[in-house]
């Protein structure tokens, strides 16, 4: 049984939208398409093609979104993987942004792997994918 065809989107929760958005732009260059004024939130969309009718765009949504529960210092669960064109240079960038880089992992035949995590807590799983992966 087949019931899940992808990912529709991926949410984060904050208490500060504007703040969060401000750090995914600057470290990952995550820009935000647009901001919902009405529940305070921001997002982006990424555009892909489907793999067995091309002719078909499928589009996942990314956003932040404001929470009226108190999430400051609160432990987080899950991760989002973000794919990477060249994970030296996302890392040096990073770093420059003064981002920890918590861990980097090299995985033959799969690609290279980093975490970090964003000023809510919420971790990230950076992946540069080994080549003909």
């Amino acid at each position: 049984m087949n019931l899940i065809d992808g990912i529709g989107g991926v949410f984060l929760f904050s208490n500060d939208t504007k703040r969060l958005a401000a750090w995914y732009r600057d470290c990952l260059g995550i820009e935000a398409a647009g901001q919902d004024s009405e529940c305070n939130s921001v997002y982006a969309t990424f555009d892909s093609r489907d793999i067995e009718n091309p002719e078909i765009t499928r589009t996942m949504a990314w956003a932040i979104m404001s929470t009226d529960q108190d999430i400051k210092d609160k432990p987080r669960t899950g991760q989002i993987n973000y794919r990477v064109k060249n994970m030296k240079e996302v890392l040096h960038h990073l770093k420059s942004k003064g981002a920890a880089i918590e861990k980097t992992q090299e995985y033959p035949g799969c690609g290279n792997f980093a975490w970090v995590r964003d000023p809510d807590g919420n971790k990230i799983e950076l992946w540069e994918p080994a080549e003909g992966a």
